[in-house]
């Protein structure tokens, strides 16, 4: 294991405040929305998207049940939450870059506020593997599926850097 690796099954290495905090330093305005980290678990993360109207796709759905999220959007905050997820759970000094994102929409994700559940399934060396759900506020069933793997590279010290 490498330096900058917790063992799996550790408790994360920082708190929900402290991974926002990251959120918004670590990764372009158009990439972080106000998302709240509500809970951190051993390779496990849990993140709100507060709703927003121009989050919202400008047609309304096929049924008639108004605007739902927009596709873009929601495959990045799948992103930045599977971002999240690896920071909390290796700390700040690893930097995860996305190498595949694999999403099912399973329905649409409604005009409410947009949960994410994600999960380290599997850390390798190098690569690591991620799953999300995405869930609609007060839904019971999910409105995306996502896997992805990330290449988890150690953040060199900005002091190292000429």
């Amino acid at each position: 294991m490498s330096s900058h690796e917790n063992a799996a099954g550790t408790s994360p290495s920082l708190t929900p405040l402290q991974v926002e905090g990251l959120i918004v330093r670590n990764l372009p305005p158009i990439d972080h929305h106000g998302e709240a980290v509500e809970q951190i678990g051993p390779g496990s993360i849990r993140v709100r998207l507060p709703y927003r109207h121009e989050y919202m796709g400008a047609e309304p759905w096929q049924d008639g049940a108004g605007q739902v999220f927009s596709g873009p959007m929601v495959m990045g905050f799948a992103d930045t939450t599977m971002y999240a997820c690896v920071i909390a759970a290796m700390g700040p000094g690893v930097i995860p870059v996305m190498a595949n994102l694999n999403i099912t929409f399973l329905r649409p994700a409604k005009a409410r506020d947009l949960i994410a559940e994600a999960r380290i399934v599997r850390r390798g060396g190098r690569l690591h593997y991620l799953e999300c759900w995405l869930t609609s506020h007060g839904e019971q069933e999910p409105c995306a599926h996502i896997t992805s793997t990330y290449r988890v590279a150690a953040r060199v010290p900005t002091s190292m850097v000429g």
